[in-house]
């Protein structure tokens, strides 16, 4: 049996805690607690998973109500950055990205495909020039120096999609020797680069395919694709990936669910 999880570091909330937040401001006592542990999360202390302090510790540290650290910890609830445990406490969260990207594709005739991660073939891993555009997007200055890989992806022997993906070289060195084939990157990226992915962006577009994709993906070129890009942020809103995929028009379907 797995022992309890013990809550992150208390340190920080004595005595920098109370002098974190300034009663004088017109920034409501909410916003800057929920801000304070934004930062707490973006700096490592608190990290993925971890159990943060309670609501009755965080109102002692800080000499304010119950009640306004619970209005700042529901609103990280609905941002996403921590998830709430009934009976345990609050955790840091954990973004599931399992689905992400291929809930716009068919993988096949059935659903047979459901669960199943899909198989990458790389084609190129290393350092490359970026695009004037992604090297905008990453912040990676004039050299435009990133790591690239471009790959394809696969469900039950069909190529489904066409992927360059950009990484800054000073958080992402020696991925290049990483064996990706049958794993998902946002695990990797968190567990050996210590850079988990918190929230991302796409821009869906309708495109021909070009000469290239019509060699990987098997399609006739000037055939329809849906072309997804992404930008992918960790902690702090800081950008660490960007990603142009291209998938097989035949097989697109758009889902969106709104609660």
């Amino acid at each position: 049996m797995n022992p309890s999880p013990t809550p992150g570091s208390f340190s920080s909330l004595s005595p920098r805690g109370k002098s974190g937040l300034d009663l004088n401001s017109y920034v409501p006592l909410y916003q800057q607690l929920k801000e304070w542990m934004k930062k707490e999360i973006a700096s490592g202390t608190w990290k993925t998973g971890e159990m943060i302090p309670s609501e009755n510790e965080l109102a002692v540290a800080f000499s304010i109500s119950p009640g306004t650290v619970k209005k700042a910890l529901s609103e990280l609830v609905r941002e996403g950055v921590i998830a709430r445990r009934r009976g345990k406490g609050s955790f840091v969260a954990r973004p599931d990205f399992r689905r992400s990207l291929f809930r716009f594709f068919r993988h096949g005739s059935g659903a047979g495909f459901e669960g199943v991660l899909p198989v990458s073939r790389v084609l190129f891993s290393g350092s490359a020039k970026a695009p004037a555009k992604v090297a905008t997007a990453l912040h990676l200055g004039r050299s435009r120096a990133c790591i690239r890989i471009t790959r394809v992806r696969s469900l039950g022997g069909t190529p489904i999609m066409f992927e360059h993906i950009y990484l800054p070289p000073d958080r992402f060195g020696g991925i290049e020797t990483v064996d990706i084939s049958k794993e998902l990157l946002y695990p990797i990226y968190e567990s050996r680069f210590g850079t988990p992915i918190v929230w991302a962006e796409e821009f869906l577009e309708p495109h021909l395919a070009s000469a290239e994709v019509e060699r990987n993906l098997g399609i006739r070129q000037g055939s329809p694709v849906i072309y997804i890009e992404r930008i992918a942020y960790t902690f702090g809103d800081v950008p660490v990936e960007f990603r142009c995929s291209t998938g097989r028009g035949d097989r697109f379907r758009y889902h969106i669910e709104l609660r």
